[in-house]
């Protein structure tokens, strides 16, 4: 050593601090670069998750009013379909005979006041229904000749504008709804019928009379003769209101005007479905 010269010291120096240098940045500085970029990089992903959370995080409360708004509608629309006939114990109940009393009760005021003298009253199985659409369906006929004649397609397209509201229906999904019918065995008038039917279609919820037969369409049961008849007789007054008077009327032209009785079978259903619940926005 004591025969290096300066410059070969100078030199031997230069060299061991580059040395010491390139071992601290291997011992020490590459591996914090290299942990520096693992974390740049983990931030960078992190930070795009976090964007796209955020981003939905934001959309929520809009959301929210979209899914209220969603339900609003559609418990408006649905309404039709929850029955008050039914009550909101039907859909917690698996008792048929429950489910039969409720609607003998909600139906029962109906009869009193149309003054409908029962003499049969049967429920069906409250069971699930396919709400099917009521449509036109037009009578189209089509033969080979017509096709032959029909040169510029005009038949053609009137059919298809004829048949759009059918095609367009069946290829929509019938719903299934709860249906519960009831037949009666009836005996009254024709203004007792038409009282009962009135007061069914006062019910602004689902409910559907299938059919009425009539025994006597004339309605001439139970007059005797040189018996006198209480008809009664609906006037509207000058101010708008409905007056009820009674009219007398003697047994032969009581038969005439069909005032007399009649035995009736009626067929009602009742639909109901479960009203929508509440949306659950963990407000």
């Amino acid at each position: 050593m004591k025969d290096m010269s300066y410059r070969d010291k100078m030199v031997i120096l230069v060299i061991s601090i580059i040395v010491i240098l390139v071992a601290g940045f291997f011992a020490l500085i590459k591996p914090t670069y290299s942990k520096l970029v693992e974390d740049t990089n983990t931030y960078e992903t992190t930070k795009t998750e976090w964007d796209g959370i955020k981003q939905k995080l934001d959309a929520i409360p809009g959301l929210k009013d979209q899914i209220t708004d969603t339900y609003k509608t559609a418990k408006s629309d649905a309404d039709i379909f929850v029955n008050d006939a039914f009550g909101d114990e039907v859909n917690d109940t698996f008792d048929t005979r429950k489910v039969n009393y409720i609607m003998d009760q909600f139906i029962q005021p109906a009869i009193d006041e149309s003054n409908l003298k029962v003499s049969g009253f049967s429920f069906g199985s409250a069971g699930t229904v396919n709400m099917e659409y009521y449509y036109y369906q037009p009578n189209v006929v089509t033969y080979a000749l017509l096709e032959a004649a029909d040169i510029n397609g005009n038949y053609a397209e009137t059919l298809t504008d004829e048949l759009l509201v059918q095609t367009t229906i069946e290829e929509k999904e019938t719903a299934e709804l709860l249906g519960q019918n009831i037949a009666l065995s009836v005996e009254g008038t024709r203004e007792n019928l038409m009282a009962f039917l009135d007061k069914i279609k006062e019910y602004d919820e689902a409910v559907l009379v299938e059919s009425v037969n009539i025994s006597d369409y004339k309605f001439n049961g139970g007059i005797e003769e040189g018996e006198p008849v209480v008809q009664q007789v609906t006037t509207v007054d000058e101010a708008g209101n409905e007056v009820i008077t009674e009219q007398v009327v003697q047994a032969e032209a009581a038969g005439e005007a069909g005032l007399g009785t009649s035995a009736m079978e009626l067929s009602i259903t009742f639909y109901n479905a479960k009203e929508i619940d509440v949306p659950d926005l963990g407000d």
